[in-house]
């Protein structure tokens, strides 16, 4: 009876060190990576009216940058380089640009959700945001891959979900394709799927002509919470009647993120056009919009933010970047932020411009050259640039150059392919394919090309067989060109 009496008693002091043991280990030991995550600067963000805003409600700002496609240069975005593009540029956001078709996700998903993880864990880890993209091209339709895509971002939203550092972008750049009849379906079918896992992060959606039309979104917009809609621009091609759209938009009750900006063209060379970038940066600071800026990688391209041979960890002297790089660094950091000019409200432009046209839609007739005897075939420059090639497919940059000194005032360049290549999307220009010959036409944003020097590039998918080889002619509104 003792015996029975002494156990009893002790079996409640047991029993509380056990329960102080068990608390103690499931400190130390549950959800590891919780313990080494640093918390973002602006806590949970959330979508007020137009606004990204921080936990509190009050509007904030972004500022980072995107990685160029991560199956060609993801080596660039790992623990280092954040760490460093926080430290000593001030970013607090980066961007994973996943493609999905280019040998990216689809032909390779395991690789590119491993780089994915490692970036989005080195983003948690130095405390700043990252945003997680479903980087559509050259798949144009965000719902070629979408059952692909539900299944990605809900992976996502459960490895990451219960971090306030995520963000989610779901559709690149559609192309193509519609809002009301394709993105919006597509962000219908993916956003609550993400929603059941994830309540609180921001989702942001593209829009059409390569995320450019988000006036078009705004006046039919999603029925969520906390959702952001993407605007791309490149300052060489993209200027004031873009601005017009974002401020319209804004003043129909959306939030834009540029998610990806340039000093190029659009094209990602010509330029540096710093002058209208810094117009751009001036007019987000006043909105308060947020950006990441394309692209971290020493690509020979100017866009691209790092000199060629760069280090991949971080720690580039300005001599190891480029002008674009130099540019977007003076801008990003704190200390050197312009002024905003105005309250973050946009004014709405009185008078509505037209949307771009969508690639392959109808548009004016180019004017013809003059007539003049300096545009022979050496007056006009073509270069045709392969950039990126996989199995059965490319992606190429054809630059036009005009050397005499009368402005080029709409243009329509032509070409035969020598073997069976067929354009598969286009940015900057219409096209007209029949067989092997390849008609593109000017849109309105890039009309002239100015003379003495001026430029215009265009930028292309293509699928092919067998080989690649390049046009041997090209004629620009009928003149034969010089081929560089």
């Amino acid at each position: 009876m003792l015996l029975l009496t002494q156990k009893n008693h002790l079996a409640k002091p047991l029993s509380i060190l056990l329960g102080f043991t068990m608390l103690f280990m499931s400190i130390c030991f549950s959800q590891p990576e919780k313990a080494y995550a640093a918390a973002p600067a602006y806590g949970q963000l959330k979508v007020v009216g137009s606004q990204l805003c921080n936990s509190s409600g009050q509007p904030v700002q972004l500022k980072g940058m995107s990685s160029h496609g991560l199956q060609w240069y993801g080596q660039f975005m790992n623990s280092s380089s954040i760490n460093y593009l926080k430290s000593n540029w001030g970013a607090n956001v980066v961007r994973a640009a996943m493609y999905t078709a280019e040998n990216g996700y689809i032909s390779n998903p395991s690789t590119a959700t491993a780089k994915v993880d490692e970036i989005v864990n080195a983003a948690i880890n130095a405390g700043i945001y990252v945003i997680i993209d479903w980087h559509i091209l050259s798949d144009n339709n965000p719902n070629t891959y979408k059952t692909q895509a539900k299944a990605f971002f809900e992976d996502m939203a459960r490895k990451y979900g219960s971090y306030p550092n995520v963000i989610y972008e779901i559709c690149n750049e559609p192309n193509g394709v519609t809002w009301s009849g394709d993105i919006k379906p597509y962000a219908n079918y993916i956003i609550p799927a993400i929603r059941a896992i994830d309540p609180d992060n921001i989702i942001i959606v593209g829009t059409s002509t390569w995320s450019q039309d988000v006036d078009i979104a705004s006046q039919d917009p999603l029925s969520y919470s906390n959702i952001a809609y993407t605007c791309h621009f490149y300052s060489g091609t993209h200027t004031q009647s873009l601005r017009d759209k974002i401020s319209r938009a804004m003043a129909n009750g959306i939030a834009v993120f540029v998610t990806e900006w340039g000093t190029s063209d659009a094209s990602g060379n010509g330029g540096p056009y710093l002058d209208e970038a810094q117009t751009w940066i001036n007019f987000m600071a006043d909105n308060k919009i947020s950006w990441c800026n394309w692209s971290l990688c020493d690509k020979a391209e100017t866009s691209a933010a790092l000199a060629a041979g760069a280090s991949t960890t971080g720690g580039w002297a300005d001599a190891n970047l480029t002008a674009s790089g130099k540019f977007v660094k003076s801008n990003m950091n704190p200390s050197s932020q312009p002024t905003p000019t105005s309250t973050p409200a946009p004014t709405p432009t009185a008078a509505p411009t037209q949307p771009t046209p969508t690639p392959g839609a109808a548009t004016p007739s180019p004017t013809p050259t003059p007539t003049s005897t300096s545009s022979t075939q050496q007056g006009i420059d073509v270069t045709y640039s392969i950039d990126n090639s996989w199995n059965d497919g490319a992606t190429i940059t054809v630059t036009i150059k005009n050397n005499t000194s009368a402005a080029i005032n709409g243009w329509s360049l032509a070409w035969s392919f020598p073997g069976n290549q067929t354009v598969s999307n286009m940015w900057n220009a219409s096209y007209t394919q029949s067989g092997s010959t390849v008609t593109v036409t000017n849109l309105e944003y890039n009309n002239v090309i100015a003379g003495n020097g001026g430029t215009a590039s265009i930028g292309f998918n293509i699928n092919y067989s067998g080989s690649n080889n390049k046009p041997a002619s090209f004629t620009l509104n009928g003149t034969a060109c010089q081929v560089k």
